[in-house]
């Protein structure tokens, strides 16, 4: 006899999330129109632009992100932004795309150039002020004497402050050291770390007394 048990039933969803596929096409049909687009977390992003292109071979798209861009301006450059297709978790389109499709505006590479130079500028430094085998406590104590824009660095587990004073672990202010040549300075140190150790004890970032 075949077996009549009843299955579970599989729930169907009437709205399927959106594959980079149907993305890129519905981009595709979508170029020249004023559009919504926002980003994936982590880093959750909303743009508002003018789609300029959106590129299946390359799975990027193209947005022009200037506030009022005139079609009829060929000399407007525009505020473009490079965007994967597959970073992309939603979009609406604001404004249709005109009947006539305006002239292409010159795309300025050497604003993209700098742009690019300055995010990779940012994204290294960044990294450099990253401690390496270090915990969470001991980063919170150094971004919290970089914000106070105390020259700081990394020399493995140790920081280096005003190239001048070492602060080894537990980074506390009798764990500074530094040079007889350099008493006021190690004071200064000492000082302004342990009043960012207090805020940072406050907030629970950090244990007290150590």
């Amino acid at each position: 006899m075949a077996n009549t048990a009843a299955k579970p039933a599989t729930p169907k969803s009437n709205s399927p999330a959106p594959t980079t596929t149907n993305h890129t096409e519905a981009l595709s049909k979508a170029i020249g129109a004023r559009i919504t687009l926002t980003t994936l977390p982590p880093h959750s992003q909303t743009y508002t632009g003018t789609l300029f292109t959106a590129c299946a071979t390359l799975n990027l798209l193209a947005l022009n992100t200037s506030a009022s861009p005139d079609p009829a301006s060929a000399s407007d450059s525009g505020d473009y932004h490079l965007i994967p297709i597959p970073r992309v978790q939603s979009f609406h389109i604001a404004h249709p795309a005109p009947a006539q499709t305006p002239p292409l505006a010159p795309v300025d590479t050497r604003r993209l150039a700098a742009r690019e130079a300055s995010r990779v500028a940012a994204l290294k430094e960044a990294a450099a002020h990253r401690g390496k085998g270090v915990g969470a406590e001991a980063q919170a104590i150094y971004d919290a004497l970089k914000r106070v824009n105390i020259p700081i660095r990394w020399h493995n587990a140790e920081m280096i402050v005003h190239e001048a004073v070492i602060v080894s672990p537990p980074y506390r202010p009798e764990d500074c050291k530094g040079s007889a040549a350099k008493v006021a300075v190690l004071n200064q140190v000492k000082k302004v770390l342990e009043g960012e150790r207090r805020k940072l004890s406050q907030k629970g970032e950090v244990r007290k007394g150590g």
